[in-house]
């Protein structure tokens, strides 16, 4: 009967300490679910924006010293350029060009949105690092698309009978672009320290 006595005692202490680690390896879990959940509804559409601006050709997303300084020397290779791609320097004037205003049309829209949902998301909660990483990634990729756009002119009046006015082209693109800089800083000022000055936005 002691044996048994002890037995029992052992089992009765051995449950409570199972429950306890049950639980323990359970929380972890729920966390992690919780940190998933609470990605921001800017973060996703942000990335999948610059994914498809790379997909079209438009855009790489490097910005590094050393490509910043081929392309300031004029030593920035042509190889797999959008207007390369697009067949700029060989297709008929025409459809070249309505290709280009619809890839910048769509650029503009998408950005527009991107804009729109970080407008909202200033209103609604504080932005997070990650928001205004995301978004800033955008705008490069976006400002790098509007580069490609009008290169893609360039290569076509160099055989069009009527000069078209790059500037005027890409006009809806500017002012998606503008606007979208104005709510990059104002995400950047939320995310500043108190009482510290926030940076501005990428020059872009």
């Amino acid at each position: 009967m002691p044996q048994l006595r002890i037995l029992l005692v052992s089992l009765a202490l051995a449950v409570p300490s199972t429950a306890c680690t049950t639980v323990a390896l359970i929380e972890p879990v729920s966390a992690d679910i919780t940190l998933i959940a609470d990605i921001s509804p800017l973060q996703k559409p942000s990335a999948a924006y610059c994914k498809e601006t790379r997909e079209k050709g438009l855009a790489t997303g490097e910005a590094s010293l050393a490509s910043l300084t081929d392309m300031l020397s004029g030593k920035a290779s042509s190889e797999g350029a959008y207007w390369r791609q697009i067949g700029a320097d060989k297709g008929t004037p025409a459809i070249v060009v309505t290709r280009v205003r619809n890839d910048m049309k769509a650029t503009a829209t998408g950005l527009d949105q991107l804009t729109k949902l970080a407008q909202t998301l200033i209103k609604d909660q504080p932005p997070t690092r990650a928001d205004v990483t995301e978004f800033e990634r955008a705008l490069i990729h976006a400002r790098q698309a509007r580069d490609s756009l009008s290169d893609a002119f360039v290569q076509v009046n160099k055989r069009s009978e009527s000069e078209y006015q790059i500037s005027l082209e890409l006009t809806l693109l500017d002012e998606a672009l503008a606007r979208a800089r104005s709510a990059a800083d104002e995400l950047v000022a939320l995310r500043a320290p108190d009482g510290a000055a926030a940076p501005p936005a990428i020059g872009l």
